[in-house]
């Protein structure tokens, strides 16, 4: 039986794309490069390291401007990515109501920087739901906040699943030895083909699919 489901945030809870799209293209922007346009370019690159992105968007960027780059996002993000829209996706809210009554301890673990998630799931009001809120801060993999939610709820990584929606999550639970749950409605897994290579125990295409799980 699990005790703790744990989720990502960005493409999981909520579609933060708005924000995230916005920052990335305006940062390159003021580096002198091309932004990207469409919906698509961004799958794959949502819910993962901002180094990660800017190589992946704009691998002509050297080391140096990539440091750069995520430096500068972070400061346009708190004062302008953060106004821009990040609901919950449709469904979210009744299913996380229904897990708390079913008393499952709840969790966060994303590579979103700490300095806006909290912010954030205040505004969506969700924040009281949580028992534990990890997210990155200085180099933390997925790995380890997912070992950090574990450790904050005093749960086993036996008694654990996480939520995600991409192959940083389901790296991440797969390198803590964590059960794999992957939401197919985010901007990273678009398939259940996407997710095969990380062994799902279930494909989620809308939240309320989670309450469909004996677990």
């Amino acid at each position: 039986m699990k005790k703790l489901i744990i989720f990502d945030f960005d493409g999981t809870l909520a579609d933060t794309s708005p924000g995230i799209q916005h920052c990335y293209n305006a940062t390159a922007v003021a580096m002198g490069y091309e932004p990207y346009t469409k919906r698509e370019d961004f799958f794959g690159v949502i819910g993962g390291s901002l180094e990660h992105g800017f190589m992946k968007l704009w691998p002509d960027m050297s080391s140096e401007e990539v440091s750069r780059a995520v430096t500068e996002y972070r400061e346009r993000y708190a004062s302008e990515g953060i106004l821009l829209p990040a609901p919950l996706y449709p469904g979210m809210k009744s299913t996380l109501e229904v897990l708390k009554e079913k008393q499952f301890k709840l969790a966060v673990a994303t590579l979103k920087h700490r300095r806006f998630i909290h912010h954030m799931m205040e505004n969506l009001q969700i924040d009281a739901w949580f028992d534990a809120v990890c997210a990155y801060q200085n180099g933390e993999s997925k790995r380890d906040l997912l070992e950090e939610a574990c450790r904050l709820t005093d749960v086993s990584v036996q008694e654990s699943v996480l939520v995600g929606d991409s192959a940083f999550d389901g790296e991440g639970a797969r390198a803590f030895g964590m059960e794999f749950i992957a939401a197919l409605y985010g901007w990273g897994f678009r398939k259940e083909e996407d997710a095969e290579p990380y062994d799902p125990v279930f494909c989620l295409h809308q939240p309320e699919d989670l309450l469909l799980i004996n677990m």
